[in-house]
């Protein structure tokens, strides 16, 4: 199972990136049973370097995340 799923990911990474990825990925996930669901999940999470990893790149490349993180950190939101 995890073989299959490993390769129609590198399928879809080399005929799609960024947005048309992601929903590229969910279409495919809508076609899979939970245990699919949750091990294609898995493969995800590893390939973006885990669920630390995924964090970081979502505090380095989106502002609103920082400016959120800030928030709860008690800072001042700058204007």
């Amino acid at each position: 199972m995890r073989a299959g799923l490993e390769r129609r990911v590198d399928e879809l990474a080399s005929e799609h990136s960024g947005q048309a990825f992601a929903a590229a990925v969910a279409a495919y996930a809508d076609t899979l049973d939970l245990a699919e669901r949750e091990e294609l999940g898995a493969i995800l999470l590893e390939r973006a370097g885990g669920p630390e990893q995924a964090i970081r790149h979502q505090y380095e490349e989106r502002s609103w995340f920082r400016r959120a993180l800030r928030r709860i950190d008690g800072e001042r939101p700058e204007r």
